[in-house]
């Protein structure tokens, strides 16, 4: 069978309408039957000029939507500026463009901040630890700039700046995830803080600081409280006041006033010399010394008193004993601010039995408390008064027990105090110490040579051959060593 070559019609070739394969696929249809008549039909001819008319016709730009305003889009008609900008906090970046700006964006200000001084000059400065997008638009919003914003730290120059601010300190700065990390050792939690505090103001509002610094050694406070009676006769007779209006400065000064008590402040050991003096003249009964210690930061409790019967319910039927705590409660929580300032928490809790507002029933508590903050240094003391009142000796007769209660019973026995001619006071004196070991510790009897023998100490009168002792007086209070 012969195969007839398809018509071409004039002027137009169909093989220029196609591509390459198409032609060849056109070849191959030589080789069988053709499907096309011996003339290309009107149809063909028209869908033929209607293909030609696809690929000739001019492009068009895309519209709007259905509102007619139009669509947002970055014109590419002047290339677009990628660029990664590095800063260091404070540190700034000139940016000259290529024609006037209109608009400049920044994704997060607290990063960067941006400064035109004129239309084509762009002012970038790193304000804070992170990354943050940077927009420059021109003209018809035009995109001129893209750049990524990254801003770190001056590490050297913030660690000079800690190493003034926190002198012979082992502090070491470093960053990650856009954090500083301050880690080392401090004496102190003024230390600490100040370090913290010069990273927060160089590396700004934004950075994120967190402190990992920790104590060589964490600071101990020793509290040596002397609870004494003392006469209210003595300002009249020395000129000193134990409630804070001292006629002689020098040995004390008011630190602050509350009502129902009084504190005062001295410098140095002189008023423990005062209650010395004055317990030797008869003026003041010391009632009690107790000694605490407690870790920087932490509570130390003292308690003394007792605890007496009480009747609680709402109904005969509903009658219960319980027991309730009576005597002077002193919490004392104090913080090492430096070496050598202290910073005292104190809560004062004095219960004691109310005959006036007792009933048949049973007794009444009267409970007085006071809080105050005091901030002294190592060493110096300062004192409370006023927390009993003289008209509640009567309590002794109902409850002969309340006698033998330390500090309270001493005082309701006392008759100047239940003439009101004497008061309570606490006496405090904080010291910074650090623990010691036993070699550094030392008694009257190291070194002392005793006497051999019973006989030579009866026939001497004494315990010890002064010729040889070569003992001391301690070194410190309780087992530690005072910071001076």
């Amino acid at each position: 069978m012969t195969v007839r070559p398809a018509h071409r019609p004039v002027g137009i070739s169909c093989a220029h309408l196609f591509s390459a394969a198409s032609k060849a696929a056109l070849k191959r249809h030589k080789m069988t039957r053709s499907i096309f008549p011996a003339a290309c039909p009107p149809l063909i001819l028209a869908g033929t000029v209607a293909l030609c008319g696809l690929f000739l016709a001019p492009p068009v730009r895309a519209q709007s939507g259905g509102d007619g305003a139009a669509a947002p889009q970055i014109e590419t008609g002047t290339p677009t500026q990628h660029m990664e900008i590095r800063l260091k906090v404070g540190e700034a970046k000139f940016i000259r463009l290529t024609e006037p700006a209109s608009a400049v964006f920044l994704s997060s200000p607290q990063v960067a901040d941006v400064d035109m001084q004129s239309a084509q000059y762009v002012y970038v400065v790193g304000k804070g630890i992170g990354s943050s997008d940077l927009f420059v638009l021109g003209a018809d919003n035009k995109a001129l700039i893209e750049a990524k914003v990254e801003v770190d730290i001056d590490l050297g120059r913030l660690q000079s700046a800690v190493s003034q601010a926190v002198p012979g300190s082992a502090i070491r700065l470093s960053t990650a995830d856009g954090a500083i990390f301050v880690n080392g050792t401090v004496e102190s939690d003024t230390d600490a803080q100040a370090a913290e505090n010069v990273v927060t103001k160089l590396a700004g509002d934004a950075a994120v600081v967190v402190n990992n610094l920790k104590l060589t050694t964490p600071p101990q406070v020793n509290l040596q409280v002397t609870i004494a009676e003392v006469s209210r006769s003595i300002e009249q007779d020395l000129g000193i006041s134990v409630t804070g209006s001292s006629k002689n400065r020098s040995l004390t000064s008011p630190a602050s006033t509350i009502e129902g008590y009084s504190v005062s402040a001295t410098m140095g050991n002189n008023l423990g010399l005062v209650m010395d003096a004055l317990s030797r003249s008869g003026l003041a009964t010391i009632l009690s010394e107790p000694n605490l210690t407690a870790r920087s930061g932490e509570q130390a409790t003292f308690l003394a008193g007792g605890r007496i019967p009480y009747r609680v319910g709402a109904t005969q039927d509903d009658t219960r004993i319980e027991f309730e705590p009576i005597g002077v409660e002193l919490t004392f929580t104090p913080t090492v601010y430096d070496k050598d300032q202290i910073h005292i928490q104190l809560d004062t809790n004095v219960r004691s039995i109310d005959e006036a507002q007792s009933t048949a029933d049973g007794k009444a508590i009267a409970e007085r408390s006071a809080s105050t903050t005091v901030e002294l240094g190592s060493g110096q003391s300062f004192a409370i008064a006023g927390m009993f009142r003289a008209d509640r000796q009567q309590s002794l007769t109902e409850f002969p027990g309340l006698a033998k209660l330390p500090i309270i019973g001493a005082l309701f026995r006392s008759s100047a105090f239940q003439r009101g001619e004497t008061e309570l006071v606490i006496i405090v004196t904080p010291y910074v110490v650090r623990p010691t070991t036993r070699n550094q510790l030392k008694t009257p009897l190291d070194g002392a040579a005793l006497a051999p023998n019973g006989v030579q100490q009866m026939m001497t009168g004494q315990m010890v051959r002064p010729d040889t002792a070569t003992g001391g007086r301690p070194r410190s209070q309780a087992g530690f060593l005072i910071n001076r």
